[in-house]
């Protein structure tokens, strides 16, 4: 009885199962599969359409090109199958998106952060997808990366194109990682985009009379959080996270371990692993601390408070709402709040402060990168530069009673 809607309909592999589907059957690793089509079963152009389509995929079988989930898209068992050469790229992307999250073990990825992960959405969902989405994992070619980062490239920066174009050169990495292709286009190409001015330049610290009007304009706890992110050089996302068990009021330090973007719900781990470090607090640093307790140390959680809600600050938009006004109110032309980073960067070397201590400080890498990054401001502000090792052996050879040194004015 309850085979009585199970009828054959003069087609090899399809089977009518009710008064609204049929059934086709194939076999796919090993396996029969049997898959669900809504229709009318006794409409036979309809049968013949699915006919074709049974067709297809075995051949896509025999070819290994065939992906489960472009022929079935609302079917559960998706996931059951990878993804195969034939996949479009608007299917393969949100796939290996999902994969990428959790870390690819096999190619040295680790998880991804949640800031990271959204980027990676963002840039698929909104740039790569309707580049390249209706490309085949297997018919991409370097020709049309080049085409769109001419084209986007024009109001674009060389770096930007690099950051948007990842997503896609490690999803085709994993696909020769999974036998999808037998190599990556993309592996060894630059895409160039516009060159940088000074108006684009990713660092523009605020100078000495802007640091100084920036604190006069502002007072209460956004006034402790400006000062104190002037004088740490913390990122934003940093800040937002310290919380008071974070602070050794004994040792004047500060314990960077977590940071919260406006991707986050929670804290989560710092932007790089170099990120996690202890920082020294100046005097004025310490200042900033002291004034705040009388807002948040009873609370005994986040250090910095969004005074115009009472609540900690949730990312760095609103702080940059805040700041832009803040800037507007004292005169100074806005930056991102990310540039008293930068400040903190560019005031202690202008000063002298020693190039170990400041990569520390700031969580870079190495200390190559922090002299790459900001050695112009050493030459720009410095024009004494040079004379330390001049004072300090200037004596040298001077005591000798020896004609040859007598200057001549």
């Amino acid at each position: 009885m309850g085979n009585k809607h199970y009828k054959p309909t003069g087609f090899k592999g399809i089977k009518q199962t009710s008064e609204t589907s049929v059934q086709i059957q194939f076999t796919i690793k090993g396996k029969t599969e049997r898959v669900a089509i809504k229709c009318d079963p006794t409409d036979q152009e309809t049968l013949k359409d699915i006919a074709d389509t049974l067709y297809d995929i075995k051949k896509e079988l025999r070819n290994g090109d065939f992906d489960f989930k472009r022929h079935f898209p609302d079917s559960k068992r998706t996931k059951k199958y990878n993804p195969s050469r034939g996949t479009l790229l608007k299917d393969f992307l949100p796939f290996f998106c999902k994969i990428r999250k959790n870390g690819i073990a096999k190619m040295g990825k680790t998880p991804l952060s949640t800031s990271t992960y959204a980027y990676y959405v963002r840039a698929i969902d909104r740039i790569l997808i309707p580049a390249f989405g209706n490309l085949c994992v297997d018919e991409i070619t370097a020709d049309d990366a080049y085409a769109w980062g001419e084209k986007h490239g024009q109001n674009t920066t060389t770096r930007t194109l690099s950051n948007i174009i990842s997503p896609l050169r490690v999803a085709l990495d994993y696909a020769v990682l999974e036998k999808m292709i037998t190599y990556n286009p993309l592996q060894n190409i630059t895409l160039f985009g516009k060159i940088k001015n000074e108006k684009t330049s990713r660092h523009d610290p605020f100078d000495r009379e802007e640091l100084h009007n920036i604190l006069m304009a502002c007072e209460g706890q956004f006034h402790n959080y400006i000062r104190f992110a002037f004088f740490t050089g913390l990122r934003p996302s940093e800040m937002c996270a310290l919380t008071w068990d974070d602070y050794n009021s004994r040792l004047k330090t500060i314990e960077v371990n977590k940071a919260l973007t406006d991707c986050d719900d929670e804290p989560a781990d710092p932007k790089t692993a170099a990120s996690d470090r202890i920082v020294q607090l100046s005097p004025t640093a310490v200042y900033a601390l002291d004034c705040q307790k009388r807002h948040t140390k009873l609370a005994g959680k986040e250090i910095f408070h969004n005074p115009f809600t009472n609540a900690p600050w949730q990312g760095s938009t609103p702080i940059r709402q805040r700041f832009r006004l803040l800037c507007k109110h004292a005169g100074v032309r806005y930056r991102k709040p990310y540039q008293t980073r930068h400040t903190y960067a560019s005031m202690q070397l202008t000063e002298g402060e020693n190039l170990a201590f400041i990569s520390e400080q700031m969580g870079h890498t190495d200390v190559s990168f922090t002299l790459k990054t900001y050695a112009s401001y050493i030459q720009k502000h410095r024009p004494d530069a040079g004379h330390k090792a001049d004072e300090a052996f200037t004596d040298l050879g001077t005591h000798q009673n020896n004609d040859k040194l007598i200057a001549f004015k």
